[in-house]
């Protein structure tokens, strides 16, 4: 009961934030043209979006798994580079098992760490517009243009102000998903998105898998790029509290070292005991 509440608690709080000014009214509340009226006027082209004026990267990717749900986080660094001002609006395809229960974003100022940099204090909640298609004006920040996934509308000054504090910010996604059935083998698995802005890989940083039922800690926990050209090699996964040993062997590869393509995607597994 308690993971149930606490789960319950997430999925009333997490709301998806959607921009009023993103809503296509119903059909319903135009008027109907008669057969004399003039065609309406053929819209103009979207204008395709400038190139992004940094470099990002996925810091981290944490899935919190529970009874029957799971969260899943992915922290993207958005360095400054070449950013003076203006919004970004950055599509971000879903995932599997499908698209999530609900969705949110955050944008945070980045703290610099002798690993890279890491999540400080909240700027703000960013505006989530979902579904949405990857029209040809926004950028594609992860997954493909192809995909079904979400736009998310960062604001000038909340970028502004996110620079600001360090010259780095992170956008953090949550998506809430039903808790997938588990195989024959008792593993259950999602697929999470990365991404190839202007077609270079973004450089994937943690991993992290944790329970947060008391009543079924990790056991075990398998992650790997998945694509056709995928490199095969384990990637190591950093678990709190439930599997802090795992990832330890030397077989194991650390994620920012393995071979990226555009086509990855990453698979997580884990079996609870």
């Amino acid at each position: 009961m308690k993971c149930a509440a606490s789960l319950l608690t997430a999925y009333v709080a997490f709301g998806a934030h959607v921009d009023a000014r993103t809503v296509t009214p119903h059909p319903s509340a135009f008027p109907v043209a008669s057969s004399h009226s003039a065609p309406p006027p053929t819209p103009p082209a979207a204008r395709p979006a400038p190139p992004l004026p940094m470099l990002p990267s996925v810091a981290r990717v944490r899935v919190e798994t529970g009874r029957d749900r799971l969260l899943v986080y992915e922290d993207v660094s958005l360095p400054r580079g070449e950013w003076q001002s203006g919004s970004l609006d950055l599509f971000v395809a879903f995932g599997a098992p499908g698209a999530p229960i609900a969705m949110d974003a955050r944008l945070l100022a980045a703290q610099p760490s002798r690993d890279g940099p890491s999540a400080g204090d909240v700027i703000n909640s960013i505006a989530i517009e979902a579904p949405a298609r990857a029209l040809p004006s926004v950028n594609v920040l992860l997954g493909t243009r192809k995909m079904a996934g979400a736009i998310a509308h960062l604001r000038d000054a909340d970028l502004r102000q996110a620079f600001a504090a360090g010259g780095s910010a992170i956008l953090r996604l949550r998506a809430l998903l039903a808790q997938p059935a588990s195989d024959p083998a008792g593993a259950r698995d999602v697929v999470v998105r990365l991404g190839a802005p202007q077609g270079a890989p973004l450089t994937l940083g943690a991993i992290e898998v944790v329970s947060i039922d008391r009543d079924r800690p990790i056991a075990r926990v398998e992650a790997e790029l998945c694509g056709p050209d995928a490199d095969p090699r384990p990637l190591m996964v950093f678990g709190r509290p439930n599997a802090p040993a795992v990832g330890r062997s030397a077989a194991l590869i650390e994620p920012s070292q393995a071979i990226r393509h555009t086509s990855d995607d990453l698979c997580i597994r884990w079996w609870t005991r």
